[in-house]
């Protein structure tokens, strides 16, 4: 679980410092809100990622419900944040929009290659 953390700080570091570049390459788009985002998601990820880890080494027959729980649950968690500042910050919210789902398929992504990774790894044992 070491190595997947540190990946995720990993990738972290590179979605802020992209999202920092936005503010020399695309004069308009940057918001101070940008480089937070990644660090929501990093947090977020590496707590889902805990759980369900946790959950599979305790009792793998429930490690999907446990997964798909964590999934829509995390998921409505997002819809409600960005719902939230999208209502609230409606100037920025296109930019913040984009944003959030880049990060949210990156993180994602990066969730999914993870535990199909771990569960191939434990499988293979």
């Amino acid at each position: 679980m070491k190595k997947y953390y540190i990946s995720l700080i990993l990738l972290t570091i590179v979605m802020v410092l992209a999202a920092f570049c936005t503010l020399w390459f695309a004069q308009g788009l940057f918001q101070p809100i940008l480089p937070v985002i990644p660090l929501y998601f990093a947090v977020v990820t590496g707590l889902q990622h805990y759980a369900v880890v946790k959950s599979f080494y305790k009792d793998p027959r429930t490690f999907v419900k446990n997964f798909l729980g964590l999934t829509v649950g995390t998921l409505f968690l997002h819809l409600i944040l960005l719902c939230t500042w999208s209502f609230t910050h409606i100037p920025q919210a296109r930019t913040f929009i984009l944003a959030f789902c880049i990060c949210y398929i990156v993180y994602l992504a990066f969730e999914t290659i993870s535990l199909v990774l771990l569960v191939k790894n434990k499988r293979n044992e």
